[in-house]
């Protein structure tokens, strides 16, 4: 049975009989089909808004990003192994999403673990898989080079076919719909149609993108020779910017994080590009001097790029503390001159004896790689979050009491720092400092005291509300809601004024409300009057063809569309 999801023998990257085809298709559905159920179970309990306890978070955790390591395994490696990663993968991403569900500050933790934790994968998964296929704890360099591109082209391509699968879908359904039937785009806008046929259809796109070699070898190539001649312009740009520098001067480099992530962005462009032209080190460019040539300048140029941007972001972290971007930066920055130093060592050392022609880089790009990935899964962690690293950093220095009145960052306190952050502000806000206690009061007041309760209210006035209608969330002010047969059925829709656009809700037919579409007004004009005022006082009329086309209100025209992606169930 161990045969079932693994490759021939004869070749490294051979692919598998009918017969393991067939299981590897079956498998791959399963799981598929399994992220779905997640999912939806997931979406049923929580609506996807209230991810804020240690279970749901794993949950979340284990239903997103679990199955694309079971699908990318499938095929790749033995059935054994496959059972190993893949439930090794699960058990690590179930125990860091508990574990972090559980803090104080839930929304902003869930976002970096659900950022860090997916890439921290992705990197091990490229690691272990050549590991796991040859036996070797290192395996040579064009077995991560094949395992890597061939399944980030997998990803982009299972993605694409998802996407456009619904685009069809939703063409189709919208199609139904202007000839009055709906039952299609109900169908396609329920949650578990969504959730299922999205897990399904992906675990498929993975599996076609898997049945030849040959369609993710072309396209890598076509691709990768495309980027390669991308890189001269790149080292142009770069080695201008560097030139220019010390000319202009350094000073602006630290006013701000932009020119620091702005040169990362940089560095990372030259990383990816210089091994778009390297690709798994075989003779290949012995025709293309110049592409070998370009790609040894932008390897010496990597170093003071990476240099510049950490020394931005370690004045910017002096003068202002730590925040997640500033971490996020640094650690960027640190990888980046890794592969520098790595890649400019890289041009004195000799080819080895089987290898490619620049050994040293193949090894910096498998050890940072390493590195790289145990960054990522300690940031994953409680311990060592970006968020806590940096509530921990800024209470620390306001704890010491050298920060003046104009030091303190009051704002991100407020709005980043959670319950913690909040009781140092309330200290703060009793501080002798009549400047520090006022700004500390300013954010305590404008942050937490209780929001102004939005209310949907019905004209003409003393129109009462339609049986079990609610804003359903769309209403964050004051809005103004009319009853109006929009689809000329005999049913009056809701229509509700919500930042000068007119919502339109139907009944179902289990008597809730959905948001079916909006109108829009065609021109920004009328003076300044809002649209919710001659909502009030006007008489909006649908104008003829019947059906939702267009809204005529006090001499303005609003335009319908429909919202099919995006429908808000009210109840």
């Amino acid at each position: 049975m161990d045969h079932l999801f693994s490759p021939n023998s004869g070749s490294r990257f051979s692919r598998s009989q009918q017969g393991t085809g067939r299981s590897r298709l079956i498998a791959r559905l399963i799981v598929g089909l399994i992220q779905g159920a997640l999912l939806y179970g997931l979406y049923r309990v929580t609506k996807f808004d209230a991810l804020n306890t240690g279970p749901l978070v794993a949950w979340a955790m284990i239903a997103a990003f679990a199955p694309p390591v079971w699908l990318a395994a499938i095929g790749q490696v033995s059935l054994r192994s496959t059972l190993a990663w893949g439930t090794i993968a699960t058990i690590i991403l179930g125990l860091l999403g508990w574990a972090s569900g559980s803090l104080e500050n839930g929304d902003s933790t869930l976002l970096v673990l659900g950022l860090c934790l997916p890439a921290a994968l992705f990197c091990a998964h490229h690691l272990i898989v050549p590991a796991l296929r040859q036996g070797e704890a290192f395996v040579p360099y064009d077995h991560y080079y094949e395992t890597a591109w061939k399944a980030g082209i997998q990803l982009v391509l299972a993605l694409m076919f998802v996407g456009v699968f619904w685009l069809i879908l939703l063409i189709g359904g919208a199609l139904f719909r202007t000839i009055g039937i709906s039952f299609v785009m109900d169908v396609i806008g329920k949650a578990w149609f969504i959730t299922f046929l999205s897990a399904i259809v992906f675990a498929l796109g993975v599996e076609l993108s898997d049945v030849r070699d040959g369609l993710t070898q072309g396209i890598r190539m076509v691709a990768l020779t495309l980027l390669s001649w991308l890189l001269p312009v790149a080292v142009l740009l770069a080695g201008a910017f560097l030139i220019a520098l010390p000319v202009v001067g350094t000073g602006g480099l630290h006013t701000s994080l932009s020119p620091a992530a702005f040169m990362l962005a940089s560095a990372a462009g030259l990383i990816i590009l210089i091994n778009t032209v390297y690709q798994d080190g075989a003779e290949h460019l012995s025709e293309t001097p110049f592409l070998r040539i370009t790609m040894r300048v932008a390897c010496v140029l990597l170093v003071p790029l990476t240099a510049f941007a950490l020394w931005a972001v370690w004045v910017r972290i002096g003068q202002h503390g730590l925040t997640p971007q500033r971490i996020v930066a640094l650690t960027g920055a640190i990888i980046g001159l890794l592969y520098g130093v790595g890649y400019v060592a890289a041009q004195w050392i000799g080819r080895q004896r089987g290898g490619g022609w620049m050994p040293l880089l193949e090894g910096t790009n498998v050890a940072v790689a390493v590195v790289t990935t145990l960054v990522l899964l300690a940031y994953s962690t409680p311990w060592l979050n970006p968020v806590q690293l940096s509530i921990n950093n800024q209470l620390a220095r306001v704890a010491s009491g050298t920060l003046n009145a104009d030091q303190i960052p009051y704002a991100w306190l407020g709005w980043k720092g959670g319950p913690r952050a909040r009781a140092a502000l309330e200290e703060l806000s009793r501080s002798p400092d009549a400047e520090i206690a006022r700004r500390a009061k300013n954010v305590l007041d404008n942050r937490f005291s209780a929001p102004h309760p939005a209310r949907v209210t019905f004209y003409p006035e003393g129109t009462p509300a339609p049986e079990n209608f609610t804003d359903g969330g769309v209403c964050y002010q004051d809005c103004p809601a009319r009853l109006l047969d929009v689809t000329g059925d005999g049913q009056p829709e809701v229509l509700m004024v919500v930042f000068n656009e007119a919502h339109v809700f139907e009944r179902t037919e289990t008597g809730s409300w959905k948001r079916m579409g909006l109108f829009a007004l065609r021109h920004q004009c009328g003076g300044g009057t809002t649209l919710a005022d001659k909502f009030i006082s006007g008489d909006p009329q649908i104008l003829p063809p019947s059906g939702p086309s267009a809204l005529s209100i006090d001499g303005q025209t609003l335009d319908f569309r429909y919202e099919p992606t995006c429908p808000v169930n009210i109840n």
